[in-house]
């Protein structure tokens, strides 16, 4: 059975040291754009292993992880440069806060309290001050950025044309309506940034046929559509993508993060030592962290905007899914081509769908986007029927007043 279903399975022990002996190590955005997240020491001991795996000719990085460092590396500095004046901002505020509150408190001398709290913190906010001087000012001079690109010269792929890239676009809304991996988690994203972890996907598989070498991934990506994961703990990359890269490349594929890719390389390189790899997993679970926060702070704004939109329309909205039924009735008896009458029922069905998630409750701004564009899809169907020379004059009166109806609530919907 493990030959027929190899993708899920863990690799043995032997096929472990196989693979990290034979494989292309390919890094992710985050786990570059971290580099501005460790300390120097961390860095160091970090470019040790990336310089011995280089001259083994054992790394790799996609077009689409050069192109996603570079648009997001300066906003990583600047978010650090900031953190130190949001500090002192928040103890200022304390301060204020405080004084404004309680400044009529009959047990307590507001006047001592404070010259006690400016003197307490006044070492505090010495030492914040120095170490925002004392901060690396990377946009006038970037070692991490030199390094970088020392590190990564010749080992970097191609940029995809731009036929290319419609290609997977249009194959990417595919897989994110099928939910198959990666990138469906970014679907909510707008148009140009939702489909960077699939173009990321197909340069590695690309990589991967051209080099005939196992790839191991090291990713600070933390979303589903790229690990499997049981009770909160990552088990293995999902099987869809092991048996995708093994069906289209022929090689096996792992993913480590960053501190575990740091662990394993802790036996071969001294300079990795148990501080190295705690502020790695520290600095990744802070980010993880982060990117979760802001995920749900996202859905809870999917939420609310698609409550309130489907609270303003609701009423047409019933009227739009009547009409729906009413003309699925219709297509059943209508002499119109097989295949047309196939397509629309499948959308009727999915229209349907999409309306008792609303009206069950999951409102949110995506699933609202998808039955407006089942709609257009619907409507562009029809119009096609409509302008078919084979369609019957009658029938076409019958479609043209549906059309009507349905564009008109569509439009305000």
């Amino acid at each position: 059975m493990k030959k027929i279903f190899k993708e899920y399975h863990q690799f043995t022990e032997h096929e472990f040291q196989k693979l990290w002996k034979d494989c292309l190590f390919v890094f992710d955005t985050n786990t570059l754009l971290n580099m501005y997240r460790y300390s120097r020491a961390t860095v160091n001991a970090y470019f040790d292993v990336l310089n011995e795996l280089k001259k083994k000719k054992q790394i790799w990085i996609p077009y689409q992880v050069g192109y996603e460092f570079y648009e997001n590396r300066i906003d990583v500095i600047s978010e650090y440069e900031k953190s130190y004046d949001d500090i002192l901002s928040i103890l200022d505020k304390a301060k204020s806060d405080i004084e404004a509150k309680y400044k009529d408190h009959p047990f307590l001398d507001l006047c001592k309290i404070k010259e006690e709290m400016n003197k307490g913190l006044s070492g505090v906010e010495t030492k914040i001050k120095q170490a925002k001087k004392d901060h690396p000012k990377w946009l006038e001079k970037d070692e991490v950025l030199d390094r970088l690109n020392q590190l990564f010269d010749g080992n970097i792929g191609n940029e995809y044309d731009e036929k290319r890239l419609n290609e997977i676009r249009r194959e990417g809304k595919e897989r994110y309506e099928k939910k198959i991996p990666p990138g469906f988690k970014d679907d909510k994203k707008p148009e140009d940034k939702k489909y960077g972890d699939f173009i990321l996907w197909c340069q590695i598989i690309d990589k991967a046929k051209e080099s005939k070498s196992p790839i191991v991934l090291i990713s600070g990506d933390v979303k589903e559509d790229w690990w499997l994961e049981k009770d909160g703990k990552r088990i293995m990359p999902l099987p869809q993508l092991k048996k995708e890269i093994l069906d289209k490349a022929g090689v096996d594929f792992h993913i480590y993060t960053a501190d575990r890719f740091l662990e394993l390389n802790k036996t071969q390189k001294k300079s990795i030592d148990d501080n190295t790899i705690k502020e790695v997993r520290k600095i990744r679970e802070l980010e993880e962290k982060r990117m979760m926060m802001k995920r749900m702070e996202a859905m809870e704004r999917d939420r609310e905007l698609g409550s309130r939109i489907f609270e303003r329309y609701s009423v047409e909205a019933v009227h739009l899914f009547a009409k729906f039924e009413g003309l699925m009735m219709k297509i059943k008896e209508l002499e119109i081509c097989q295949r047309d009458k196939e397509t629309l029922i499948y959308l009727f069905h999915r229209a349907r769908e999409l309306r008792n998630m609303i009206i069950h409750g999951v409102n949110d701004r995506v699933s609202i986007e998808r039955f407006y564009r089942n709609t257009k899809e619907i409507l562009f169907i029809l119009s096609k029927i409509i302008h078919s020379e084979d369609i019957h004059p009658e029938v076409a009166v019958v479609l043209r007043e549906y059309i009507d109806i349905i564009e008109h609530l569509n439009h305000k919907f």
